[in-house]
């Protein structure tokens, strides 16, 4: 166990170095917040970005976050995907109205959730429609050689209920 604080922490991944953690969680209500932890230091570290939620971190030490992220339900945010550094720094947004994203295995493009019309999309790069889904996707990753993308697909907005689908590139 890592954390001993009482909140509900939505996503958490490992940073590069295979040692620190970086985490989204809400210390009040449904507001995420992104900490990082480090075995080396007690207790965790906020960032001091209020309303921004982890989705990925890439093998080039970036994070994909979601700013001005609210809270759908479960697991669930939607905002503006951003970049920045792990170090700290201010997101650089840069795609309205996403969901999820996740970094290709070499750290330079994500692939993209998000509801276009009332349909969910996985994109990759941003843009290119991989598959599409009048339920709903969730929980991109790229298989390590970064052929192939495995998510969730849930046949009704918001159920949790589905079924693993993988998409070849």
């Amino acid at each position: 166990q890592l954390t001993f604080r009482q909140e509900p922490i939505f996503n958490a991944r490992f940073a590069p170095d295979g040692k620190t953690v970086v985490y989204s969680a809400a210390p009040s209500g449904n507001t995420p917040e992104i900490f990082s932890l480090r075995p080396d230091y007690p207790g965790a570290s906020p960032r001091g970005l209020r309303g921004v939620h982890l989705l990925s971190v890439s093998s080039r030490g970036e994070l994909a976050v979601l700013t001005r992220a609210h809270y759908l339900g479960h697991s669930l945010f939607v905002g503006t995907l951003a970049r920045m550094p792990i170090e700290g720094g201010a997101p650089r947004e840069i795609l309205a109205g996403a969901r999820e994203a996740d970094w290709s295995p070499d750290g330079a493009d994500l692939a993209v959730i998000r509801d276009v019309n009332g349909k969910d999309r996985l994109e990759f790069p941003a843009g290119k429609i991989l598959c599409e889904s009048g339920g709903y996707l969730s929980n991109p990753r790229f298989s390590p050689k970064g052929d192939r993308i495995a998510f969730f697909e849930h046949p009704i907005k918001y159920d949790d209920r589905g079924l693993v689908a993988v998409v070849d590139l």
